[in-house]
């Protein structure tokens, strides 16, 4: 009997074992990263900056710390909770965290020179104290609940994502702080170089351009001036290229792709000059027009602020100068005059 009862038990475990094992196998085993702490989002060129500050965050605190993608461009508030955009701000770099509720905080931090060590640590003691303040935020009760004297000031500011709506990953039934709409309208300023050609051109004509707007979330209101260096020949009376035009309309660029973004416009134009002279008429002072312009563009930021830009666009001259001699009616200029050009822009 003990015999037997040895042979069945030693039958037993093996079979036992491969029972177990098969279990195993069929089991699916995972394995998960802890989610990181934060996800650094830097524009381009301050790529080795994130990674210095995410090494520093990691060995201080012992949490995951991850780059990520470019920021959303023009729109650095959108990032997600836990995610940081790092953009270029004069000789600073600009920090936004997002954080619930659709909210945001930002700081910025001087840089140190060429020292991107020294500069990392600087940024990732400004990041610790920046989720320092979006943790302390959570915790906070509303506004409407706290006085005056109880409510903790922070040493960054704090505002209102531009979307109107709460971000996917926002905690449910966040109290929302933020400013009004003014907070989100930004300014536009450029000065530019071009060069191009219309229908009319003889030669490829270059000048100087500049613009000053209001945008908001990448749609801008803008008034622009035009000042073409070389008038081209009076004989192709090059409307667009030869006079000095003013322009004031739409001008939207809401997207971006990395560094490269296209836009549009619609606006009208005026052109100032001395029409009746270069018509062969007696000069009888400055004469001015009225047209309307659409124009689409797609610009490259070869560097922060300065863009390489390609534009096509066309003008409708609503009003025109026209010269009768017996039977025959001279126009200045083309009705419908397309054009195109290059330009390098530089956005203060």
């Amino acid at each position: 009997m003990l015999v037997w009862l040895s042979v069945c038990g030693g039958l037993a475990i093996p079979a036992a074992t491969v029972e177990a094992q098969r279990a195993l196998a069929a089991t699916p085993v995972e394995t998960r990263l802890p989610a990181p702490m934060l996800t650094l989002r830097p524009q381009a060129g301050l790529e080795e900056l994130a990674e210095q500050v995410a090494a520093v965050l990691e060995l201080r605190t012992g949490q995951r710390v991850v780059v990520g993608d470019a920021p959303p461009r023009g729109l650095l508030e959108a990032v997600p909770t836990g995610h940081v955009a790092f953009a270029h701000r004069d000789g600073s770099v600009l920090l936004v965290l997002g954080a619930v509720g659709g909210r945001s905080l930002d700081t910025s931090v001087q840089m140190s020179g060429d020292a991107v060590d020294a500069s990392a640590r600087a940024v990732a003691l400004a990041l610790a104290a920046l989720r320092d303040e979006a943790t302390a935020l959570v915790r906070t009760p509303e506004p409407s609940a706290v006085s005056e004297d109880e409510r903790v000031p922070l040493s960054a500011s704090l505002r209102r994502g531009r979307g109107s709506a709460p971000r996917d990953d926002d905690e449910p039934g966040a109290a929302v702080v933020g400013p009004s709409f003014m907070g989100s309208v930004e300014p536009l300023v450029y000065v530019r170089l071009y060069g191009g050609a219309s229908s009319a051109s003889d030669s490829i004509m270059t000048g100087l351009g500049t613009g000053l707007g209001l945008c908001v979330e990448g749609y801008c209101l803008v008034v622009t001036g035009d000042l073409p260096a070389n008038n081209g020949s009076t004989e192709s009376l090059d409307v667009r290229y030869r006079y000095p035009t003013f322009t004031s309309g739409f001008y939207a660029r809401p997207v971006g792709f990395g560094d490269v973004t296209p836009g549009a416009s619609l606006a009208f134009f005026t052109r100032l000059g001395h029409f009746e002279e270069d018509m062969g008429l007696a000069d009888s002072g400055l004469d001015t027009d009225l047209g309307a312009r659409a124009t689409g563009e797609v610009a490259w930021e070869v560097l922060p602020s300065l863009d390489l830009m390609t534009e096509i666009g066309l003008d409708f001259t609503i009003d025109r100068h026209q010269l009768s001699s017996g039977y025959t009616l001279r126009n200045r200029g083309d009705r419908w005059s397309p054009w195109a050009q290059t330009a390098i822009r530089y956005r203060p």
